[in-house]
């Protein structure tokens, strides 16, 4: 969007104001300007010429002029304009301006001398208009500067519509030289709209819509003579981008972009019935705009039309049924306001984005109505004298909305901004915007927010705030650096759980972490015959192999040592992720554990009688423990119900009386359906559940200071015992000497009775305080036989 200082100065004197200054102030208060352009630079020594003479140039389009410039020589200028004319008073540029990019210099052309060049619009950046010259109204003097007469020069702030988007009533001049006037602090200059109108209301207004358009008004005027509009409102059209067409829509063009409420305005002959009805379109109904297109339309489409037809696209643009002709006489004026979804849908379906559109779509103030309609016959009356309003201002609205007020806490205004501003200093501020403001009670200011403000830009005590910084300066505002008190964070126990694991699984037990999908794989889960009966399906499944949540991280293991089984002879692996298990009710929301699975599996010629894989995994889980700072878990025997554990090389994890897992060696009929090679074991464990246990006390025993002795025992024993139980039984022989049992291996064959087994530990002894003797030792090993005699019915190994 394009605003011109000259504009601009027609509502807040500019004299003496810096542009660029201006433009440093007013990106920092208000929005941002894309740039700054300057327009008739070296223009200003322009003159006005008579022309006393224009003859043709033979042989050529050319004439040669004689011109009067008011300094007692008349010139010899040669131009090819088809309208020059003696009697004529020009545009001259004498020898040394500077025309756009072109220098006037004396030379001659076809054989006649050229001492200038006589200018049309479009060479003075008035227009686009280049088919003649500009030929001067009036009779002003020759040698007068131009400047004085025609406004040449000017400075236009570029703003990106972007920027203004939250601020509808910065779309029209009168907005932003509001907006300039509080940079300034100087004063707007009040509304000239004083109107005759009369009694008559020759028009019925009917607005079927009242939610799309809470305000229609229309206006006659009579005495319309259409015809160019004078140069002042041709210029300032064409440096703002508009093109000027003739008085009548020029003078809707500019109010627009004066006060920012578009109008419209009809031929009074085309308003059939005498009736405007503001409606919605018919379904199938069709429309041809002042563009020429017929556009067909829908019933979310808002209709201006008459008794018999639609004449307008609501906010958008006009019809070609009803638009301004030469030879219009009397016109309706449309000034309204519309809800702004409803034009945006509109105009974004049909490609048809407008000025009027654009303006539409920000919720502009319903106030604006009478304005702009006021300030519209005002103009026309100034540039068609013979015009006269023959008509009431036919008004149809809704009630008007109160004023919304907001309370403003100074000492917030302080806090936020960070910087000591009066209660006075803020309604100072406030008051310049054109926000009523009166004291509510100490510290407190209540403050009325103007209507062109309250549609949807200030609607909470925030947005005062906003408005007292960007007044104030935000570069005026002292930086300070920050003064924060930096506490530790607060732990994430979860987290640190699941990172102590992963780094403990990775590092130092040397598996490889997977991820794997959180659905079940019903392919594999049938050929294994693991489908659960109860489980969540999804809605909307990614796939139909994949129709419900996981229940258990087991089977996604199982797929990877599926997919690698025949590329890797040895794998290991773990996956950290949830489960989804079904509540107690079909609308309680699932549970949800955090677990941890593992699965370790390798070639296996022959049968593995020492349970390798299920004997590394419990080592892993034993070793999990103080990674985790948990107590260990314990190993209990039997009880694991999934299809893919082995039946008799399996164990759950107990911690008290509570399971949370199991380990257990690949069952031998799962292994046939996966068609693998590898024998494997795999663990599943409630990480959650073990986290939310007491911490796994850290005691410190120091370095042994006195040799330790190693010795073995191979003790059999009954086939359902345990190997924790006789563990516990060589602690328990000698307590304060032992230092540390640990189990080696287990043996099952000849040379055993049936239904015993033979295992063996690695026994270490030691004190603090010294050396151990062979009677020492001697005597351990007997009590350690002794008591594995009573505790677990136990024998040396022959």
């Amino acid at each position: 969007m394009l605003i011109s200082l000259r504009w601009l100065a027609r509502h807040v004197d500019l004299d003496g104001v810096d542009a660029d200054e201006l433009g440093r102030r007013f990106t920092l208060n208000v929005a941002e300007l894309d740039a700054v352009h300057r327009v008739g630079a070296g223009l200003e020594g322009l003159v006005v010429g008579l022309v006393q003479r224009a003859e043709d140039v033979p042989d050529t389009h050319l004439h040669a002029c004689t011109v009067d410039v008011g300094d007692g020589t008349p010139r010899s200028i040669v131009c090819g304009a088809p309208n020059v004319a003696a009697g004529q008073r020009v545009v001259v540029a004498l020898p040394g301006a500077v025309v756009g990019d072109l220098e006037i210099v004396e030379r001659p052309l076809r054989g006649v001398l050229s001492q200038g060049m006589i200018c049309s619009e479009r060479e003075l950046g008035l227009s686009d208009a280049h088919e003649g010259i500009l030929v001067l109204d009036g009779d002003p003097a020759p040698g007068t500067l131009v400047s004085e007469l025609v406004p040449l020069t000017d400075v236009l702030f570029e703003i990106d519509n972007k920027s203004l988007t939250h601020r509808p009533d910065l779309w029209g001049h009168r907005g932003i030289a509001r907006e300039v006037s509080a940079i300034l602090g100087r004063p707007l200059r009040p509304l000239e709209l004083d109107v005759d109108f009369t009694d008559a209301r020759p028009l019925t207004l009917t607005v079927e819509a009242p939610d799309a358009c809470p305000r229609y008004s229309a206006v006659t005027l009579e005495g319309v003579t259409v015809a160019p509009s004078p140069l002042w409102l041709r210029a300032l059209l064409h440096r703002v981008g508009t093109r000027a067409i003739n008085n009548v829509v020029d003078a809707t063009n500019f109010v627009m972009l004066d006060l920012g409420n578009p109008l419209h305005a009809f031929d009074r002959r085309e308003v059939a019935g005498d009736a405007i009805v503001v409606r919605f379109a018919r379904d199938g109904e069709t429309f041809t705009t002042l563009d020429g297109a017929e556009r067909s339309l829908r019933p979310s489409d808002l209709l201006i039309a008459d008794a018999e037809r639609g004449v307008a696209l609501a906010g958008i643009m006009g019809g070609e049924n009803s638009e301004i002709r030469d030879d219009t006489l009397a016109v309706v004026l449309e000034s309204a306001n519309f809800d702004a979804a409803v034009i945006r849908r509109t105009a974004v379906r049909l490609g048809l984005r407008t000025e009027s559109s654009a303006r539409f779509e920000k919720s502009l103030d319903p106030a604006l109505v009478a304005d702009a309609s006021r300030a519209f016959c005002r103009l026309l009356a100034e540039l068609c004298p013979g015009v006269r309003v023959t008509s009431a201002f036919m008004d149809v609205a809704r009630a008007a909305a109160v004023p919304p007020t907001i309370a403003l806490r100074v000492d917030r205004v302080h806090r936020r901004l960070g910087v000591e501003l009066g209660a006075a200093r803020i309604t100072e501020m406030l008051t310049r915007l054109s926000f009523g403001v009166r004291p509510a009670q100490d510290g407190v200011l209540e403050v009325t927010v103007p209507s062109f403000r309250a549609t949807k830009d200030i609607a909470i005590e925030a947005d005062l705030i906003e408005e007292v910084g960007r007044s104030f300066g935000y570069d005026h505002i002292p930086p300070q650096p920050a003064t924060v008190i930096l506490t530790d964070p607060h732990p994430n126990h979860q987290k640190l759980t699941e990172r102590a694991a992963r780094i403990y699984l990775a590092k130092t037990a040397g598996l490889d972490e997977v991820l794997s999908y959180a659905f079940d794989f019903d392919p594999l889960l049938e050929r294994i015959g693991a489908v659960p009966a109860e489980r969540l399906r999804l809605v909307n499944a990614i796939s139909a192999e994949m129709p419900a949540l996981r229940t258990a991280l087991g089977p996604g293991l199982l797929g990877v040592l599926e997919k690698n089984a025949r590329r890797e002879d040895a794998i290991g692996v773990f996956e950290l992720g949830r489960v989804f298990l079904p509540g107690p009710t079909p609308d309680a929301l699932p549970h949800q554990p955090t677990t941890l699975g593992g699965l370790v599996a390798e070639v296996a010629a022959e049968e593995d009688p020492d349970a390798a894989l299920f004997a590394r995994l419990s080592g892993v889980l034993r070793g999990l423990a103080p990674a985790v700072q948990r107590t260990p878990l314990r190993l209990v025997q039997g009880g694991v119900a999934w299809p893919w554990a082995h039946p008799v090389r399996q164990a759950r994890l107990m911690l008290g009386e509570a399971t949370l897992g199991y380990v257990a060696e690949l069952h031998p009929a799962t292994q046939r359906a996966l068609d693998v090679r590898q024998r494997a074991a795999l663990f599943e464990l409630d990480l959650d559940a073990w986290r939310e246990s007491p911490r796994a006390a850290v005691a410190y025993r120091p370095l042994a200071r006195y040799p330790s002795v190693y010795r073995d025992f191979a003790v059999v024993v009954a086939e359902a015992v345990r190997a924790e139980a006789v563990a516990d039984a060589i602690e328990a022989a000698v307590p304060g000497l032992v230092r540390d049992v640990s189990f080696q291996s287990v043996f099952r064959g000849a040379g055993l009775p049936g239904g015993q087994k033979s295992m063996a530990f690695a026994v270490t002894l030691g004190l603090d305080d010294r050396t151990l003797t062979d009677a020492d030792v001697r005597a351990a090993e007997e009590a350690i036989w002794t008591s594995l005699a009573e505790r677990v019915s136990g024998t040396p190994r022959a």
